[in-house]
């Protein structure tokens, strides 16, 4: 009988001492794993020992991006307007543009809410005081996207994913800039981008759709404007005379009959597209689709 227990005894140290070599082979240690250390767009220092798996999304861009690096099943409630991937649309909506239903958002026992730099500091307080830990991200060009998505993915455990999947859109962006850095200025198309009609809206200098029509080898209009988002004049869009048309809302025939605009180049050589509103509006992965949809637009000869 003793010789049995010692046996068995043997067998579970043997066992032990096997799990145990792997896990230093592994560089992991058997007593503690390694914590997650992020600081997000506030400067807000976070450390956990293990991935937050109750997340809300505050906006359309954030619940994209936290599902493209592979943190969807962690994802239980999101913002107005999620509906990409699909899977998302069922989710619970605990927000819209400007406002945060803290009631909803504190039924679904959130570990951690990320959201838009704006609207975080909008409610940072009362979500603090409320006990939830609140992550804040800023993506205004393409540089701070792909910073953005290996910052979620680390705080969500797949770093290894997100840093596939910004390799991945990091190779197609060289790939059009490949094709349109030596286009000279005399041949890319003056472009004027409408993001809302009434009132007249654009994008200029600092917005990512200025960047992606400049990467995509055109000339963004309102590239010289005082803000990224400014409202601009009919009448200075006549007097430029862009020679392409870019719209965020599917409403060519509208731009098409406007007063005064059928002299525009634009309209005059049927160059007014409707972009898919998401690819260029949305700071997510789809950024690059749309980049690559510019470029095919400006220089479909390339």
């Amino acid at each position: 009988m003793v010789v049995r227990n010692g046996t068995r005894w043997a067998r579970a140290l043997a066992v032990g001492l096997a799990l145990l070599s792997c896990l230093v082979v592994l560089g992991r240690s058997p007593v503690q794993a390694a914590s997650i250390q992020v600081t997000d767009a506030l400067g807000q220092n976070y450390e956990w020992n293990a991935p937050p798996q109750r997340i809300i999304a505050l906006a359309p861009s954030i619940t994209e991006n936290l599902f493209a690096v592979g943190a969807g099943p962690q994802v239980v409630g999101v913002s107005a307007y999620s509906d990409y991937p699909s899977e998302a649309a069922s989710l619970p909506v605990v927000s819209d543009a400007t406002q945060v239903n803290l009631e909803r958002l504190l039924e679904l026992q959130p570990d951690l809410v990320v959201g838009d730099l704006q609207l975080v500091r909008a409610h940072l307080e009362d979500l603090k005081r409320l006990g939830v830990a609140v992550f804040a991200v800023d993506v205004p060009n393409l540089e701070a996207l792909w910073e953005a998505l290996l910052l979620l993915g680390q705080a969500t455990g797949h770093e290894e994913t997100a840093r596939s999947l910004v390799a991945g859109l990091q190779q197609r962006v060289a790939a059009v800039q490949e094709r349109t850095a030596s286009i000279p200025p005399d041949q890319r198309p003056l472009v004027f981008v409408e993001v809302w009609n009434d009132p007249l809206m654009t994008a200029g200098p600092g917005s990512f759709i200025d960047e992606l029509v400049t990467l995509a080898g055109g000339r963004n209009l309102a590239h010289e404007a005082p803000s990224a988002w400014p409202t601009y004049s009919p009448e200075t869009v006549i007097a430029r005379d862009p020679e392409v048309i870019l719209l965020t809302h599917p409403n060519r025939g509208e731009v098409q009959a406007r007063p005064g605009w059928q002299s525009v180049r634009a309209i005059r050589d049927g160059k007014v597209y409707e972009l898919d509103p998401d690819s260029v509006t949305i700071t997510g992965p789809r950024l690059v689709d749309g980049l690559e949809a510019l470029a095919r637009i400006f220089h479909p000869d390339r």
